[in-house]
């Protein structure tokens, strides 16, 4: 598992954490007020992986919550999601992990659970890991 803190980060940034009941979200950025708002009850996988989804928008400068306006998605709120939530992933999850885990056989699920992630940020994980080789081979490889 890594050793990843978002809570120490966002310390060391002299952002706070805000714990109440939200509802539909577990964590939310607020940029105009400088904090970061985290549901109560979540255990400590969820809460890890959503405090780190929330220092990437703030890492990333996102400065609107992209699902603020529950009537309106855009590309551009999706953008942002995907973003923040692969960020997350590279920080939660090293490349000498996810070469582990691709090779452990595991279920999905089972592999999340070992490396202290929910399942949502292991597939982000593996969506990054392309991402980036994509990146690196250049558009000349795509399709090779």
């Amino acid at each position: 598992m890594s050793t990843f803190d978002p809570e120490a980060e966002l310390e060391k940034l002299s952002i706070p954490i805000h714990y109440l009941a939200l509802q539909d979200v577990l964590a939310a950025w607020d940029a105009e007020h400088g904090k970061v708002y985290c549901s109560v009850g979540l255990n400590p996988i969820q809460k890890r992986c959503a405090l780190t989804h929330e220092l990437a928008h703030i890492s990333l400068k996102h400065q609107r919550c992209a699902y603020a306006d529950d009537s309106v998605t855009t590309i551009a709120s999706i953008t942002q999601e995907r973003a923040a939530e692969m960020w997350a992933a590279r920080k939660l999850i090293s490349a000498v992990q996810l070469a582990a885990a691709r090779e452990s056989g595991l279920r999905p699920t089972a592999v999340a659970r070992e490396l202290g992630t929910t399942p949502r940020i292991f597939r982000a994980r593996l969506l990054a890991e392309q991402h980036d080789e994509q990146r690196w081979l250049g558009t000349d490889f795509v399709g090779f």
